[in-house]
C-alpha cells in the first residue's frame, strides 16, 4: 500500500525553494534613493518583526554596515549591492534569516560540487560534455585561490549556522554565475573559469555558461547515488519523502524521513507503521533524516509518538537516526526528539542547524527591488548544552572514495552494528 500525498509545509524555508519558489517580478529600475528606501525598510522590519535580530551581532555594527553601504549606492551596480546586502543580513548569524532576488538571478553554471573537508572541493556532477572532471578537486576560479573563493561565496550564503550548513550553502552558491561576478571573481556574469585537478592529477581549467536554472539538472551527469538495500520502490508504505521498508532477517525497519505531510496523513502514516512493525516483529529501527531539510517538526513527533509505544522494539541499542549537513530547522529538531524520546543513537555528520537555535520562518517583499526577507519568528532550544549542530554518537564523515565506490558509510556502520547485536543476543 501507497499513501500520502506531498504537501509543504509553511515551515519549509525559502533557501530550499530558490529553483523554484519564485516568480518573475517585473521591477522598475532601482535608483539610489529607491535603494535607500528598500534597506531601511529591511532593517525597520526585522528588528519589528524578528524575535531577536542582533542576537549574534550588536545594532551598532548592522548600522555601521548600513552606513557604509549606503554612502556607496551610487558606486555600485544593483547586484553588488544585493550581495553586499547579503553580507549585511549573513552577518546575523540566523539559520532562518536570509535575501534572496527573483529567480533569474540564479541562472547556474552547470555544475555541482561536494566539501569533504575544508580543502576538498569536488565535483560530483559535471557537464555532460565533461565527464572527466567527475571527481575533480576544484583549485579555484579565474587565478582566484580556492581558499579566497570559499572565503567570498561563504559571506554571503544565507541561512547558515555552522560548518556543516555553510559547505552546503557555498556549493550551491559557487554554480550562481551572477554571484560570482557580482563578488569580483570572475569578470563575465554569465560564464566562469574554473581550474581544477583531475583524478589522474592533471591540471585543467574549464569555462563554463550559465543556463536557466530550470535546465539545470538536466544539463550535467546523474547524480552519484551509493548501494543500499532500502528503495522506495520496495517501499511497503509511504510517498517518496517518507517511507518504510522491512529488513525482515535483521528484524530491522528502515524508515526514510525527508519531509512532512500534513498531521492528519502523518497520523494515518504513522498508525500503518506501527500495524507493520508489530506484524513483522521488528526490533531495530533506523530512521534516516539526512535529506530532511525541514518542515512542521511537531508533525515529526507524531510519527515519534506511535513508534514509542512499540514494546518489542529494542529501546535499549536497537534505534538509530542519521543525520547529515542537510538535516536542518525541523529535520535537526527531530533528530533531537529521537535522542530524547526513543534513546536513538545518532550517526552521521552533525546536523547542518545547531540544536539552540532561531526558527520558525515568516518573510515579506521590499516594496521597489522586490527582494525576498525571510526572519525566524521562535527560539527553541533542543540541548542544555551548546554545539554546532547535534553530535552524532557515532561520527563518520562523508569521502570521495566511499561516494566513489557507491558506498554508504553511515548505513553500512547501522547494519554491522545490528548483526553484532544479534550475535551476542
Amino acid at each position: 500500500m501507497k499513501m500520502l500525498r506531498y504537501t509543504h509545509s509553511i515551515l519549509l524555508i525559502v533557501f530550499c525553494l530558490i529553483s523554484c519558489e519564485e516568480t518573475t517580478v517585473e521591477t522598475s529600475e532601482m535608483t539610489p534613493e529607491k535603494w535607500k528606501n528598500d534597506i531601511e525598510n529591511l532593517i525597520s522590519t526585522l528588528e519589528q518583526k524578528h524575535i531577536h535580530p542582533y542576537h549574534s551581532i550588536s545594532k551598532d555594527s548592522v548600522q555601521k554596515q548600513v552606513k557604509a553601504l549606503l554612502n556607496d549606492l551610487t558606486k555600485l551596480s544593483d547586484d553588488e549591492i544585493f550581495l553586499r546586502l547579503s553580507k549585511i543580513v549573513k552577518s546575523l548569524d540566523d539559520s532562518h534569516t536570509g535575501i534572496w532576488k527573483s529567480s533569474s538571478f540564479y541562472d547556474a553554471l552547470p555544475i555541482e560540487f561536494f566539501v569533504f573537508n575544508d580543502h576538498e572541493v569536488r565535483v560530483i556532477r559535471a557537464p555532460k560534455e565533461h565527464p572527466e572532471l567527475i571527481g575533480a578537486q576544484l583549485l579555484g576560479i579565474e587565478n582566484t585561490p580556492l581558499q579566497k573563493v570559499i572565503k567570498e561565496v561563504s559571506s554571503v550564503a544565507q541561512c547558515t549556522d555552522n560548518w556543516y550548513s555553510e559547505s552546503e550553502r557555498f556549493v550551491s552558491y559557487l554554480k550562481y554565475s551572477k554571484v560570482l561576478k557580482g563578488l569580483g571573481i570572475t569578470k563575465q556574469e554569465d560564464a566562469a573559469s574554473f581550474e581544477f585537478s583531475l583524478e589522474d592529477n592533471n591540471k585543467k581549467t574549464v569555462t563554463l555558461h550559465a543556463i536557466p536554472n530550470t535546465e539545470y539538472h538536466s544539463s550535467m551527469t546523474p547524480p552519484m547515488t551509493v548501494k543500499r538495500p532500502f528503495s522506495f520502490d520496495k517501499a511497503v508504505i509511504g510517498t517518496p519523502y517518507l517511507w518504510y521498508q522491512p529488513m525482515e532477517e535483521l528484524h530491522t525497519a528502515y524508515i526514510y524521513f525527508a519531509g512532512y505531510p500534513e498531521l492528519l496523513q502523518m497520523r494515518r502514516f504513522a498508525i500503518a507503521l506501527s500495524r507493520e512493525l508489530m506484524k513483522k516483529g521488528i526490533e531495530n529501527i533506523i530512521i534516516d533524516l539526512r535529506d530532511n531539510g525541514g518542515g512542521n517538526f511537531f508533525i515529526g513527533i507524531e510519527l515519534l509518538k506511535s513508534l514509542s509505544f512499540l514494546d518489542q522494539v529494542n529501546w535499549k541499542n536497537g534505534v538509530y537516526a542519521m543525520t547529515s549537513r542537510t538535516t536542518y530547522s525541523a529535520g535537526m529538531s527531530n533528530t533531537a526528539q529521537c535522542k530524547e524520546l526513543l534513546n536513538a543513537k545518532i550517526v552521521g555528520e552533525p546536523t547542518g542547524s545547531n540544536p539552540n537555535d532561531f526558527q520558525d520562518a515568516d518573510g515579506f517583499q521590499l516594496p521597489h527591488s522586490k527582494i525576498w526577507v525571510q526572519y525566524s519568528k521562535r527560539h527553541y532550544q533542543f540541548q542544555d548544552s551548546v554545539s554546532n549542530g547535534i553530535l552524532p554518537d557515532v561520527p563518520i564523515q562523508p569521502t570521495w572514495d566511499a561516494l566513489k565506490n557507491k558506498v554508504d558509510l553511515d548505513l553500512t556502520w547501522i547494519l554491522e552494528d545490528i548483526k553484532q547485536q544479534r550475535k551476542m543476543n
